[in-house]
């Protein structure tokens, strides 16, 4: 029975360990869920934070720039308007000057020719006075020289004008020299008339000629209005075109203006450190800084440039044009001037030979008045068309200056374009550069922060790994104790048989525990005194009690997690803990609702079941002595294997929870390493693991020393047990022993004099032979339990070999563990140098955020400048709002004007308008002339095509006919050879012409042929020697082909080629005529 009690004792010393573990495991892993909420909280707040100062800071800039971008472009504006208005005033106070300049002009050469006329009028009137005042008889020979007096004035008069205008113009025109040749000898046909013409008495021939000389000479002055009309419409084409290339220049002016306040502000920007554009919203542009938006707006702004420049092109052609057009019409109508005076003088000219014959003088009439009058006008028409074409070369002349000017312009703009573009990419490449700064700079401090995560990963890794290892010796600490208690226990249960010894040694106990509190509070809960007198009183047995090794090597593997900074209380009841256990549990784990109901029940029955020793203090005592004699009597195996199965179950669900909790904390690890992404959490996260070293050095500290202390209890225990296992002792020595131990133990830990414990032991020692006098009457009554005594005792011998072994296998475990804490030593240290390159880079932080808050203040001294730049702003705003009325004011009275110069020019379009319908008819007369001459042209070129392929063919027909009269003249040649050889055979001898015959005959023989065969052979082989001559014609043919096939075929080539075959043939004739003279004188 004792032993069973004192099994179910360690049992429940066991269960108590085990509790406080597990509530120490929860403790610790509630408090470590605190402190990652409190990190996350403290992460959300110092991110909120600098997220608001971020957008304040944005805001702010953000405002100023706008506010800054306002002003500067409403200042840029005002000043732009200004401009325009000064450049548009300026140009209609010029246009206006022109116009009234242009006016003046007109009126003043109104006035001279009015002036003109009335001087020609004037003398005129003088002249018919004249002629009136003379003779019948002689007024025609008079009128006659005052037309030619006045016809060689307007001449001398003309000459100057002439001779000037060509000096003034290096080349004059093809049309000004037409139309002075048509004048002059417009005048020395009218001159030379009445020279050559003989006297006629007819009176009808008279009329007639009066008539169609009045006809001529208005036709004459309709065809000069006429010409007049469109030089004057030349003329204001190129005023027009001069105006449009004005207005050009004035629009290329304002943007090189503009170009260079432009350049102006971004060398300031430039210069300036702060400065920045005004950024666009994000709805306007989601990419502003992307590099497709800023290659598209290059793209657009050539595009821009290029159709500007091609409007301009565009303009300048179309003036070109209208003021060619001009010149065209007016060509034309000089064209047809010349056409219808070369007309009339053939007529006249005509008429002339007709009129010869007759020689009767004429007769003044009323014509020549009317005569003379034309005759005037026509010489003031062409002083008028004269001194336009001096305007029309003035203005030419202005047109290549301005069109030099242009040039220069276009050229200055491009440069300022070049030096622009070289600027926007100089911006881009330092843009560029600041944000692959920012960029490597930002990886510099991800690569900081990741060095720091992972450096604190290995932190919390070691923490964990020193943390399991301060469990593993916590655990052996419990097997050690629990072997001391052991020891203790097996030492004092055979003395322990009557009360005396038991409070003696309860009070011996009380004692101890006393003294080790201190030591032992850190490790498990404290037990009552009552407990303790109640458990001492039980030896356990490790065979029946199924005792669990809880070493690093056992099968159970279970280990328990301790919190570093909880202190159990001792105080509160057991079940209290309990309940707070399982709610623990079931907050971490986040199990179903089943689950935390079963384990509520089963940790309720553990309840029930150690109500007995839950109680309080006073009660117990008496409940324990009823219960000691009611299992003395009723206690069975049965209910003690019930009661282990209950604490095995127990054991399996901690077991359980404690799986729970080991995955509750993973996932707060998963947690953990979300929060290390930021370097506000590392540096508060940094401080924690160096308050955890720490502690896990102090925890260590102390489980050293408890180690120590609970080695040296061993080593006693050890030289109290050993002496006595060998011959045990009789009763009474055996009764002494445990007393002398507890003495022992009592003086090992309060330090007593030895007079003190061997009265102590005397005393105990009467006392028990007292006891055995009263016992050994009993002795006889108690041999059946003597027995079942010595089994015991043999079990508790193998139970005390069994903890030797497991006494040697501590001591292994204690060398590793000495192993062990050296090598925590050492990671210590590693980690106090960690520790110091943490403090060198916060103390590289540190010096960031000083230059960070310089550049804060810098900002602020930015903004404070830029506010004073906005005041400076407003007071010129305040000015130039002052300026804009008044320019205003000035504006409405210049529009006024402008209105009414806009009515001028109205109705001078609406002219424009009438004169381009004409000319736009005029052209299309011309086309359709130039079409009808075109197609002229064409029949002509046919024409011509087709004579040069006759002429080719009669080229190539005589050639191939030379050639064969050639060849009939060799044929010829080649038979009189023939002939004459034949001839000078038969001279010479019959003799050989048999021989020659004979000659024959056999060759035939020979060839089996006939002789007429045979002459035929010898006739083609003769045929083949003139033709062999045939090469040399072909030669000849092909070099007439090349010659027709040139483009312009020269005619020396084939006159050559052709003699050279004529001389061939003529010496070939020569050759037959010598040939046939001999024949013919045989003949």
């Amino acid at each position: 029975m004792a032993t069973k009690e004192g099994q179910l004792g360690q049992l429940r010393r066991e269960l108590a360990e085990v509790q406080t573990l597990y509530r120490q495991s929860t403790e610790h892993a509630a408090v470590q869920s605190h402190l990652i909420k409190q990190l996350e909280g403290l992460n959300l707040d110092t991110q909120r934070v600098l997220r608001n100062q971020e957008e304040a800071h944005t805001a702010d800039a953000t405002s100023y720039q706008k506010l800054y971008t306002e002003l500067s472009q409403c200042y840029q504006t005002l000043v732009s308007s200004e401009a325009n208005l000064r450049k548009s005033y300026q140009e209609l106070s010029s246009q206006v000057t022109q116009k009234d300049q242009h006016v003046t002009d007109l009126q003043a050469q109104l006035q001279q020719q009015e002036q003109q006329q009335e001087q020609q009028l004037q003398q005129q009137q003088k002249l018919m006075a004249q002629h009136t005042s003379y003779p019948s008889s002689n007024r025609q020979t008079n009128f006659k020289v005052v037309v030619s007096e006045l016809s060689d004035a307007a001449l001398q008069k003309s000459s100057p004008e002439s001779d000037q205008t060509s000096t003034r113009s290096a080349g004059p025109r093809p049309e000004d020299k037409s139309l002075q040749c048509r004048a002059s000898g417009s005048i020395r046909t009218k001159q030379g008339a009445p020279v050559q013409r003989s006297r006629s008495l007819s009176p009808a021939s008279s009329v007639e000629l009066r008539s169609g000389r009045k006809r001529r000479a208005e036709q004459r002055i309709q065809d000069l209005e006429e010409l007049l009309k469109l030089k004057m419409e030349e003329n204001e084409e190129l005023r027009r075109a001069h105006d449009k290339r004005r207005e050009r220049l004035c629009l290329i002016q304002t943007h090189y203006k503009t170009v260079r306040e432009q350049l102006k502000e971004l060398e300031k920007s430039n210069g300036r450190p702060g400065g920045r554009m005004q950024r666009a919203e994000p709805w306007q542009l989601r990419q502003e800084n992307s590099d497709a938006v800023w290659n598209e707006l290059t793209y657009l702004k050539n595009l821009t440039r290029k159709l500007s420049t091609e409007k301009a092109a565009l303009e300048e052609q179309m003036d070109m044009l209208r003021v060619q057009a001009a010149m065209d019409r007016a060509t034309v109508k000089e064209l047809h001037l010349c056409l219808a005076d070369n007309h009339q003088e053939l007529l006249h000219n005509m008429a002339e030979e007709h009129r010869v014959k007759s020689s009767t003088p004429k007769k003044p009439s009323v014509s020549s008045e009317q005569m003379e009058q034309s005759f005037k006008k026509i010489q003031q028409l062409e002083w008028g068309i004269m001194s336009l074409n001096k305007e029309t070369e003035r203005l030419r002349e202005g047109n290549e200056q301005l069109l030099e000017d242009n040039k220069d312009l276009a050229l200055k703009c491009r440069r300022l374009q070049a030096s622009l573009d070289s600027l926007r990419t100089q911006e881009a490449v330092r843009g560029e550069a600041a944000q692959a700064q920012a960029l490597v700079q930002r990886e510099q401090h991800c690569n900081e922060i990741m060095a720091l995560e992972a450096q604190l990963a290995a932190f919390q890794k070691e923490a964990t790994k020193l943390h399991q290892q301060l469990l593993k010796l916590r655990q052996e600490v419990g097997i050690l104790r629990a072997a001391r208690d052991f020891y203790r226990n097996r030492v004092a249960g055979p003395v322990r048989a009557g009360g005396v010894v038991s409070n003696i040694s309860s009070k011996v106990k009380f004692k101890t525990t006393r003294l080790r509190g201190p030591l032992r509070q850190s490790s498990h809960r404290a037990v009552n005194p009552d407990q303790a007198i109640s458990w001492q009183g039980r030896t356990p047995s490790p065979t029946k009690d199924e005792w669990e090794d809880m070493s690093i090597d056992s099968d159970s593997g279970e280990e328990y997690s301790d919190s570093l900074n909880s202190v159990p209380s001792r105080k509160a009841p057991h079940r209290q803990h309990a309940n707070r256990k399982s709610v623990k549990c079931s907050s971490i784990t986040n199990t179903k609702a089943p689950e935390a109901q079963s384990l509520r029940a089963q940790l309720a029955q553990d309840d029930k079941q150690q109500e007995p020793w839950e109680r309080g203090a006073k009660g117990e005592k008496r409940r324990w002595r009823k219960r000691m004699l009611m299992k003395a009597q009723r206690c069975s195996s049965a209910s003690l294997q019930q009661r282990v199965e209950s604490l095995q179950r127990h054991v399996e669900i901690l077991q359980s929870a404690r799986k729970d909790a080991v995955l509750s904390a993973k996932e707060l690890r998963r947690a953990n390493e979300k929060i290390t992404a930021q370097l506000s959490s590392l540096t508060e996260k940094l401080s924690s693991s160096k308050q955890l070293t720490q502690k896990l050095t102090s925890d260590l500290a102390g489980v050293e020393q408890q180690k120590k202390v609970l080695q040296m209890e061993l080593e006693q225990w050890r030289q109290i047990t050993f002496p006595q296992q060998p011959a045990p002792p009789p009763p009474p020595a055996a009764a002494a022993a445990p007393v002398n131990a507890e003495c022992s133990c009592q003086c090992r830990t309060m330090p007593s004099p030895p007079n003190f414990a061997l009265q102590a032991l005397e005393a105990e020692v009467k006392q028990l032979q007292a006891k055995l006098k009263s016992a050994s009457a009993e002795v006889t009554r108690h041999v059946a339990a003597n027995k079942a005594l010595r089994g015991q005792l043999q079990e508790k011998d193998d139970t005390l070999r069994q903890l030797q072994d497991k006494a040697n296998h501590t001591e292994r475990d204690v060398n590793m563990k000495r192993q062990l804490v050296e090598d925590l030593k050492t990671r210590l240290k590693f980690l106090q140098d960690m520790e110091k390159s943490y403090r060198g880079q916060l103390e590289e932080l540190e010096k960031k955020v000083k230059t960070l808050s310089e550049e804060a203040t810098n900002r602020k001294a930015l903004v404070d400048s830029l506010k004073r730049r906005l005041n400076v702003a407003t007071s010129e705003r305040k000015q130039h709002e002052t300026s804009c009325t008044k320019l205003k004011e000035d504006l409405e009275k210049k529009d006024q004007r402008i209105h009414a110069l806009q009515a001028r020019v109205g109705a001078s379009e609406q002219t424009l308008a009438a004169l381009e319908q004409t000319a736009t008819e005029q052209m299309e007369g011309l086309t359709q002339k130039s079409s009808r001459a075109m197609e002229k042209l064409q029949r002509q070129l046919g024409i011509a095509y087709s004579q040069l392929e006759q002429l080719h063919s009669f080229i190539k027909v005589l050639a191939s006919e030379i050639l064969l009269d050639v060849q009939e003249v060799k044929q010829q040649l080649m038979k009189r050879r023939r002939l004459r050889q034949a001839n000078t055979v038969a001279g010479k001898g019959g003799l050989s012409a048999k021989s020659m015959i004979k000659a024959k005959s056999i060759a035939a023989s020979i060839l089996n042929m006939s002789e007429n065969d045979l002459a035929d052979i010898m006739d083609t082989d003769q045929g083949t020697e003139a033709h062999s001559q045939s090469p040399a014609e072909q030669e000849w043919l092909d070099q007439l082909d090349h010659i027709l096939q040139q483009k312009i075929p020269s005619a020396g080539q084939l006159i050559e080629a052709v003699r050279v075959k004529m001389k061939e043939r003529k010496v070939l004739t020569e050759e037959l005529a010598t040939l046939t003279t001999p024949v013919s004188e045989k003949a």
